[in-house]
């Protein structure tokens, strides 16, 4: 038989930034690596990945018409059908709930990965109640949860997921300790701090800019940079005339989309991720952290996992302007010596903890129970 496997993700870009090294090595391990993804620029990369086919999945990155959730639903479950796969691995919200469902329905092994639930999730409304239900209904039949931070496990058992049922904890996606190596910080004048990620509501960026506004006030020795654009936004997107009234405040400096975030971290002093919650592990901060950069982060499940807190960070009130620019002030009237022990101290858990490497053979250990 085949060694087929699939990878399910609603975004090409999500399997090529996240799911990148994983395919390579199941493909080193002698697996043909299906995956079956929303369409997108990064479609033509993943199919040039050696042992690898791409094959389109129409999915709505948010909230669509019922009869086309129904619709990629069934188109999921006939992809499936036809491949016929050892094992399927899911990636994000509707990929781990349709292709949970798909997989139960066809019979066939399958892992969720649970790398965040998402705000809508998490509303306490009767409509995010049911989502979370169906969630836990579609990962009860998983060979195993990949599970993130142990918040989302305890979410998920509350809405009727089976105790029973396997979780395996991940310290987020990986990084790769060669690609993102550790950088001297730069001279502390000012203090730089970095926002990287989707220019939306629950990322925080509303209130980075209330932050930085605030600061300016009293400080002219801190400087808020901002990487990241609109692109693979949701609900909550952040207009382009917002944009612009922001640009021309000038208080925040944008930088726009980068395919390399690496400069700007090495620019950077700390990072900054002060999302409202929904997070997995975000992938930043263990880049970041594998670049030597502390990271200031909401305290919520996921970001306050990332960090050990005044050690490798900061935690921060989340949905909290001015708490977050006493945090962003804290840490920018640190002496050198301090800052450079956090940097330090972030890079050595990078590589203790957040190694790709050790993604990687969390897969390969998944596989070969099925290949035996």
């Amino acid at each position: 038989m085949t060694r087929r496997a699939v990878m399910v993700s609603g975004t090409a870009w999500y399997l090529w930034n996240f799911r990148r090294h994983v395919i390579s090595g199941l493909v080193d391990s002698g697996w043909e690596i299906h995956a079956v993804a929303g369409a997108d620029a990064y479609s033509a990369d993943l199919a040039g990945l050696e042992g690898v086919t791409v094959h389109d999945w129409t999915v709505s990155l948010d909230d669509a018409h019922p009869g086309q959730e129904f619709m990629s639903l069934v188109g999921l479950t006939h992809m499936l059908r036809r491949l016929k796969p050892r094992i399927v691995f899911n990636n994000g919200i509707k990929a781990n709930v349709y292709g949970g469902l798909a997989c139960r329905a066809l019979r066939l092994p399958y892992v969720n990965n649970i790398s965040g639930l998402g705000m809508r999730i998490r509303r306490g409304t009767r409509g995010s109640t049911v989502l979370a239900r169906l969630y836990a209904v579609a990962s009860a039949g998983a060979k195993a949860l990949l599970i993130q931070n142990p918040g989302d496990l305890e979410f998920l058992r509350s809405h009727g997921l089976p105790a029973s049922c396997r979780a395996i904890r991940t310290m987020g996606s990986g990084v790769d300790l060669a690609q993102f190596t550790p950088v001297p910080l730069p001279e502390d004048w000012p203090v730089r701090i970095v926002f990287v990620g989707r220019l939306q509501a629950d990322k925080g960026i509303h209130d980075l800019v209330a932050a930085a506004r605030i600061l300016s006030r009293t400080r002219d020795d801190i400087a808020v940079d901002v990487v990241g654009g609109l692109q693979h936004a949701n609900a909550g997107a952040v207009t382009q005339e917002t944009l612009s009234d922001w640009e021309a405040e000038g208080l925040v400096t944008f930088a726009g989309q980068q395919a390399d975030v690496r400069p700007f971290l090495a620019a950077a002093h700390a990072l900054v991720m002060p999302s409202h919650g929904g997070e997995g592990m975000p992938k930043v901060i263990i880049e970041a952290a594998a670049m030597g950069r502390p990271a200031i982060v909401s305290d919520i499940d996921g970001c306050r996992d990332s960090i050990v807190a005044g050690e490798t960070g900061l935690p921060a009130p989340p949905r909290d302007p001015d708490g977050l620019a006493r945090v962003i002030a804290t840490f920018a009237d640190m002496p050198a010596s301090r800052k450079t022990a956090m940097s330090q101290a972030a890079r050595a858990r990078a590589e203790a903890a957040f190694s790709v490497e050790t993604i990687v053979e969390i897969y390969r250990e998944l596989v070969s129970e099925v290949d035996s």
